[in-house]
This record gives C-alpha cells, sequence and structure tokens, in this order.
C-alpha cells in the first residue's frame, strides 16, 4: 500500500506579522486584566510592595504575549500540516450546537 503524502501548499506559508499581532493582542489582553486586578488591589486593605506588584503586572502582560504567540504559532503551524492527524476529524468543530 502507498501512501501518499500532499506537498505543502507554498501560498499559506508561516506569517510572523500574523505571530507578532497576536502577541500585541495577547499583551493587549493581559494588560486590561492587570489594570483590573490593579485598581482590585489598590481598593483592598492589603500592603504589599510596589516593585512585587510591578513585577506581578510584567508578570500578567508578559503570559499573556507568550500565550497569543504560542496560540497563532500553533494554529498557523497545524494548518501547514500534511498529515491527516492534524487534521480536524469533528464536522461540528468550532460550531455552535443548537
Amino acid at each position: 500500500m502507498v501512501i501518499h503524502k500532499p506537498e505543502v501548499d507554498q501560498s499559506k506559508s508561516f506569517s510572523g506579522m500574523r505571530v507578532l499581532i497576536a502577541v500585541a493582542v495577547g499583551c493587549a489582553m493581559a494588560a486590561s486584566v492587570a489594570f483590573f486586578l490593579k485598581v482590585l488591589i489598590d481598593n483592598s486593605p492589603a500592603e504589599i510592595d510596589v516593585r512585587r506588584l510591578r513585577l506581578f503586572y510584567l508578570m500578567v502582560i508578559t503570559s499573556g504575549g507568550i500565550s497569543g504567540l504560542a496560540i497563532e504559532t500553533m494554529r498557523q503551524l497545524q494548518e501547514q500540516a500534511t498529515d491527516p492527524r492534524y487534521r480536524a476529524t469533528n464536522p461540528y468543530r468550532g460550531r455552535l450546537r443548537r
């Protein structure tokens, strides 16, 4: 039995710009979460060192950017994969069920 592997579609090349945009969107969303946490912490009776808070906000924003990078990179790599195991077999995947 001969298994024919399809060639990689060159029109769908990896886009670094889309990954950078995903990083920016992830950082922006995480910055809004960090701002919410800042307001919450400022209005609480807890006394936390300012340096620790800044590092916490930086960690939240950085993790948002890394998650955006990982999601978009994996999405593009899965889209370009020629192996059928990486293809979605569930026809309802991504659709809302009624």
